[in-house]
C-alpha cells in the first residue's frame, strides 16, 4: 500500500561503526525528518520506542555468523505492532549475509510491518582488516544514499518486498542454527596501551570489569571486536591461534570484493542512477 509519512525512525546496532555509516547514508537519501535510536551501548537500549502512525522505520544491523545479533533480534521483537512501512538492512563483512536479511524480514512482518525495501551492504569484517578493507567506502555510501532515494519512491506505490525473493536459491527452508560464540581471549601490547579506555567505553555488553582494559568477562563478550577495531593505539588483538587460523582461512576464501544486494521495485525513476 501507499504511505504518507512525516518522520523516519532510524534504528541500528553498530559496535564497529560500519552499520552506522551505511544507515546514515541511506537516511540521507531518504530525506525524511529523521530521529535515531542507536542500540550499540547498554545505556542506549533502555529507551522505549513509541511510533506514530505516519512513521517510517529504517532498521540496520550487522551480520554475526549469518544471523542477526541477539541484541538486535530481541529489540525488533519488542517494537510496537502495527501496519507501517519499513526498510530492512544488514551489513556483512564480505563473506556472506546468510539468513540475517530473511530473519530481519520475518521479524518485521511478525510485527505487522510492510517491508518496502531490503538490502545487504558490505563493511569491513570485524575479525579482519583485509576482508572488506576500509568499507563502507565512498562508493558504498553513495550506493546506500541512492538506495535511500529508492526507498522514498516505494512509499508512494503498492510495491513491497516479496519473501520469496529473499529465499530464492536457498538450500534450506529454515534458518541456520546460531553458532556458539567463540570463547576467544584478547591480548594487549603493554607498550602501546595508554589506558585511554576507549575499549571499555565502546563495549556493547559492558564486558570489561572494573573499567580495566585487561579484565574481560568472556561470558558477556559477544566477540564483536569493537575493542580491537576502535583502539586508537592498535594495542589490542585476539589471542587464540586456532581462532586466528580460522580467520585466515575465511580471508583466503573470500578475497573477491562483494557488492551491495538491494531489493527495490523495477522501473524506478531515471535519476535513481
Amino acid at each position: 500500500m501507499a504511505y504518507q509519512v512525516i518522520r523516519n525512525t532510524l534504528i541500528y546496532f553498530s559496535p564497529t561503526g560500519t552499520t552506522r555509516a551505511i544507515a546514515k547514508s541511506i537516511a540521507q537519501g531518504l530525506a525524511i525528518n529523521p530521529r535515531e535510536f542507536d542500540l550499540t551501548l547498554p545505556g542506549q537500549r533502555g529507551r522505549q520506542v513509541l511510533l506514530d502512525d505516519a512513521e517510517f522505520l529504517l532498521l540496520a544491523f550487522p551480520v554475526y555468523g549469518g544471523r542477526l545479533p541477539v541484541i538486535a533480534r530481541d529489540f525488533v521483537a519488542s517494537l510496537p505492532k502495527g501496519r507501517r512501512p519499513v526498510a530492512a538492512v544488514v551489513v556483512y563483512g564480505n563473506v556472506g549475509y546468510g539468513d540475517a536479511l530473511l530473519e530481519l524480514f520475518d521479524l518485521c512482518t511478525g510485527r505487522d510491518y510492510e517491508v518496502k525495501a531490503a538490502a545487504a551492504f558490505v563493511g569491513e569484517h570485524s575479525y579482519s582488516h583485509v576482508l572488506g578493507k576500509n568499507r563502507p567506502n565512498h562508493a558504498d555510501k553513495e550506493s546506500a544514499r541512492v538506495f535511500g532515494v529508492g526507498i522514498r519512491q516505494t512509499l508512494f506505490g503498492n510495491w513491497s518486498v516479496n519473501r520469496e525473493s529473499l529465499v530464492r536459491n536457498r538450500r534450506n527452508s529454515s534458518y541456520r542454527d546460531y553458532e556458539p560464540l567463540p570463547k576467544v581471549g584478547f591480548s594487549i601490547r603493554p607498550r602501546s596501551c595508554e589506558v585511554c579506555r576507549v575499549c571499555v567505553h565502546s563495549c556493547p555488553t559492558a564486558a570489561f570489569m572494573d573499567g580495566d582494559p585487561k579484565k574481560i568477562d568472556l561470558s558477556r563478550c559477544i566477540v564483536c571486536a569493537a575493542c580491537i577495531k576502535l583502539c586508537p593505539h592498535k594495542a589490542r588483538t585476539f589471542a587464540d591461534d586456532d581462532f586466528l587460523d580460522d580467520v585466515a582461512i575465511m580471508v583466503a576464501n573470500n578475497s573477491d570484493a562483494k557488492t551491495p544486494t538491494t531489493f527495490l521495485p523495477p522501473n524506478l525513476p531515471e535519476y535513481m542512477g
